[in-house]
């Protein structure tokens, strides 16, 4: 089903260390289907903006709420006019939807190019993405099989530990029942929950992701197959990558497949790729994070990504 996203609400929230914040919702002509997102700039909210925007898509299960002060550090040291949308994807955090539940990877995938269409201005503008885990398999296949759809140019990619391959395994046989269409099974639950434990080695953390109940810590037999046909299919696609692409990968992860995204990485024609030893899945949370924030921003001025682009 296409998106029916028309409409864009944005509500100046507060300032803070020469950072201002915004909430954002992308609504259908009925109001009752919404993404909502945070906003943060460098610049004057409500004034015609022109420079380079951000777009962070988060990892399945969680928000991108999660993320507000990490990153907020991090554009705070653009000397040019800059902006990042933190958007929540369908049935995650605050938007709308059935929790724990993806139906079509492509529906999320049309619905986040709709709110970025209707968010950035003027046209000419450039967009980089920033994803993370699941977040990666949607950036991925926005720019390789939706890219006629965007009115910005794509600046470039920044993938920490993507989604490219589950960790886990399922039993054939109820992976064949499911994917063959018995669409009763499809949102059953998974017989196992996501912990903090698999998305950070520190302890604080994991019982932060535990106890934030915004986070949903099962899925189901549907998302779970429609995220690994989502990977797979998407795998193929590093030949034909135009765009800077910067990899980050955790040694350590317990949720997807790292030597997966290593050999995915060798077939980007632009691409550099950091191992980070010690880490686990949360690259942004763990007590190395600043230095990862670094060599993204490092990478960014090097393609010249942040530079304004008047």
């Amino acid at each position: 089903m296409l998106t029916t996203i028309k409409r864009i609400e944005k509500e100046f929230i507060n300032s803070k260390d020469g950072l201002f914040f915004s909430s954002v919702r992308a609504l259908d002509d009925s109001g009752d289907f919404f993404l909502y997102a945070k906003e943060i700039s460098n610049t004057q909210p409500n004034e015609p903006f022109s420079g380079l925007n951000l777009c962070f898509l988060h990892d399945f299960g969680e928000h991108s709420q999660r993320y507000l002060l990490l990153l907020s550090k991090f554009i705070s040291s653009f000397s040019t006019p800059t902006r990042i949308l933190l958007v929540d994807f369908k049935g995650h955090g605050k938007s709308s939807g059935t929790r724990g539940h993806i139906d079509s990877l492509d529906s999320i995938c049309r619905d986040t190019i709709a709110f970025l269409n209707l968010w950035q201005a003027p046209h000419e503008s450039k967009v980089a993405f920033i994803s993370f885990g699941l977040g990666g398999i949607v950036a991925l296949k926005i720019i390789h099989l939706f890219f006629s759809q965007l009115q910005f140019e794509v600046a470039g990619l920044v993938l920490l530990n993507p989604g490219l391959k589950w960790r886990w395994r399922v039993p054939s046989l109820l992976e064949s029942v499911v994917s063959g269409g018995v669409k009763s099974l499809k949102k059953v639950k998974l017989p196992f929950q996501i912990e903090g434990s698999l998305f950070a080695g520190d302890s604080v953390i994991a019982q932060e992701f535990d106890a934030d109940p915004l986070i949903n810590h099962t899925m189901t037999w549907g998302t779970f197959l429609e995220v690994q046909k989502g990977a797979s299919t998407t795998r193929t696609s590093a030949y034909y990558l135009d765009v800077p692409v910067f990899i980050g990968i955790s040694e350590n992860d317990q949720l997807y497949d790292h030597s997966v995204t290593e050999l995915f990485a060798r077939g980007i024609a632009e691409c550099e790729l950091i191992h980070y030893g010690q880490a686990f899945h949360d690259l942004l949370h763990y007590f190395e994070h600043e230095k990862v924030l670094k060599d993204v921003y490092n990478w960014m001025k090097d393609k010249k990504i942040t530079q304004n682009p008047s």
